[in-house]
């Protein structure tokens, strides 16, 4: 996520992996889809960026999906998430593990819930608040309304660099928009297409 964040940044593209996992159990979520070879689209300023399940894999003791993003058809970043019973989950970046492992949205996904981020990747620091802002927000995605869970983190510390996180996550799409805001410059993403695997 840390190198994710640095090349927005500096390239003004954001590459944010959308998907889920199983945890222990049959946990899943409507509001994070999980299906091997399911896709997304995404439009960052005037590129494509794609997101794949691309398979399963273990953390700790947890059974995570794999999400391959890609630019220019091209696998730039793989990420891990499991989801359980308290949230979704990111768990691994690249070959690194994130200790403890990143909760990105809170089950159930109830308007005022919030929680607190201290991970490491590696030597990298990652730091702040989430919280679930509207469980009912009202957002435009490819010309359509859709309803989704905002959740904000406003004041994150990761890598030393302050950052603004907010994301959408609508029912049987899973993440359908995304905005960070770093060093006072924002990147938004936004779902295009979103196909799961038959």
């Amino acid at each position: 996520m840390l190198r994710l964040l640095r090349l927005a940044a500096v390239a003004a593209v954001a590459v944010v992996v959308v998907g889920s996992a199983l945890g222990q159990g049959p946990t899943t979520t409507d509001l994070f889809p999980t299906k091997v070879g399911s896709k997304w689209t995404y439009k960052i300023n005037d590129q494509d960026v794609t997101v794949t399940v691309s398979g399963t894999e273990k953390v700790g003791d947890q059974e995570g999906f794999k999400f391959d993003t890609a630019v220019g058809g091209q696998v730039k970043q793989s990420e891990v998430y499991y989801v359980n019973s308290g949230g979704v989950y990111r768990a691994k970046v690249g070959d690194k593990k994130i200790e403890p492992a990143v909760k990105i949205l809170a089950l159930p996904a109830k308007k005022d819930t919030t929680w607190d981020v201290d991970s490491k990747v590696g030597t990298e620091g990652i730091k702040g608040k989430f919280k679930v802002t509207d469980d009912k927000a009202k957002v435009k995605i490819a010309g359509s309304d859709v309803e989704a869970v905002l959740v904000e983190g406003a004041d994150f510390e990761i890598a030393q660099t302050k950052t603004v996180i907010k994301q959408w996550f609508a029912p049987g799409k899973g993440i359908v928009k995304v905005e960070y805001t770093i060093q006072g410059t924002t990147t938004t993403m936004e779902l295009k297409d979103y196909a799961e695997k038959k």
